[in-house]
C-alpha cells in the first residue's frame, strides 16, 4: 500500500525515488545561489554553477516525467548513474583536493543504497571509490617535505578506508538485500 493513500503501490511507481528526486530537484535550485555568493560571483564559477545545477535540475525533470510514465527503475539507475557523472566531472575541473569531493561522492552511493540493488550499489561505489583514488594520485594533499609518493598514499588512505566502509554498510542495507 502507498502511505498517502489506500491504493496498492504500482511496481514501478516508487514513492521513494519521487520524493528524492523532488528533493534533489530543490536542492539543486536553492543551492545554486548559496554557491554563487560563497564563490563571491566570479565568472568562471557562475558559469560552472550554471551549467551543474542547471544540468542537476534538467536530469530530476526528465526523470520524474519518465518515473510518471512508469519507468521507475530506469530513472533510479540513471539518478544515481547522472549523478555520479555531475560529481565526478566537478570534482575533475574544480581544481580543489580531493577530499572536499568525497560528500558528493558519498551522497551518490546514499542514493544508490536507497534506490538500487546491492550489485548496483557496490557497482556505483566500486566507480566512486576508483575515481575519489585517481583524484587523490593526481592531485594529492600537499605537504611541505613530503615527497609527491607519500602525499599521494596520505590522500589516498585519509579517504578511502572510511568511505568503503560506508559503502558496505549502504550495501549491507540497500534495497536487495531487504526484499
Amino acid at each position: 500500500m502507498s502511505p498517502d493513500t489506500d491504493r496498492p503501490v504500482a511496481p514501478d511507481e516508487d514513492p521513494l525515488l519521487r520524493a528524492i528526486l523532488r528533493l534533489v530537484l530543490v536542492a539543486a535550485i536553492v543551492t545554486a545561489p548559496l554557491f554563487l555568493f560563497g564563490e563571491g560571483f566570479e565568472a568562471e564559477y557562475v558559469g560552472r554553477v550554471a551549467a551543474s545545477n542547471g544540468a542537476c535540475i534538467l536530469l530530476c525533470l526528465g526523470l520524474l516525467a519518465l518515473q510518471k510514465r512508469g519507468r521507475a527503475r530506469l530513472a533510479a539507475q540513471l539518478l544515481v548513474g547522472g549523478l555520479m557523472a555531475l560529481v565526478g566531472v566537478l570534482a575533475w575541473v574544480n581544481g580543489e583536493p580531493p577530499h572536499v569531493n568525497v560528500i558528493n561522492f558519498t551522497l551518490v552511493t546514499v542514493l544508490a543504497s536507497a534506490l538500487l540493488d546491492r550489485g548496483s550499489v557496490l557497482l556505483f561505489a566500486s566507480l566512486c571509490a576508483a575515481e575519489m583514488t585517481a583524484l587523490a594520485w593526481i592531485r594529492p594533499l600537499e605537504r611541505a617535505g613530503a615527497d609527491l609518493a607519500e602525499q599521494r598514499f596520505e590522500s589516498i588512505v585519509q579517504i578511502l578506508p572510511t568511505f568503503v566502509v560506508v559503502a558496505w554498510i549502504l550495501a549491507i542495507r540497500s534495497r536487495g538485500s531487504r526484499q
